[in-house]
């Protein structure tokens, strides 16, 4: 059995295609969590003295990403924004988690984005904060999908 492994090296791509060329975003922080359960339907009904519960549906939710980026990185996601562009974007876990060279988890879906700044303070970095306007299903494949 192997060990479970570090999140350091998980990296964000974006690209106008799905399995065309893509761009790194680079130095992401943290990633908020993605993989939501649905939000339950309670029901009840006069013979059962409790209330039960089905899955319902999964409620629209953006994606919050803090980065440090380059000015080049800040200027490529603000025209991205203008544009109003429906990319696709990927979240890759590092290389070393994968079984098969080359094939690590990876999770994608189409989303608008807006870029601004995270708070600026005193001993910090410089970081932006890229929010994704989520609009399919998360899909995940090993590797990048390829079709």
């Amino acid at each position: 059995m192997s060990e479970p492994k570090t999140s350091t090296m998980t990296k964000l791509f974006h690209g106008n295609t799905l399995t065309g060329e893509r761009n790194q975003v680079a130095f992401v922080q943290s990633i908020p969590e993605f993989l939501t359960a649905p939000e339950p339907i309670t029901w009840s009904a006069l013979d059962i003295d409790d209330e039960r519960q089905a899955v319902g549906r999964k409620k629209a939710e953006n994606l919050e990403i803090e980065i440090i980026f380059t000015e080049e990185q800040y200027d490529e996601l603000k025209q991205l924004e203008e544009s109003g562009t429906n990319e696709y974007w990927f979240i890759q876990l590092p290389e070393d988690t994968a079984s098969t060279t080359g094939k690590p988890l990876t999770w994608y879906f189409q989303a608008t984005a807006h870029i601004g700044m995270s708070e600026i303070a005193i001993d910090d970095m410089l970081k932006a904060k890229i929010t994704l306007y989520r609009n399919t299903a998360v899909e995940e494949s090993k590797g990048f999908p390829t079709v």
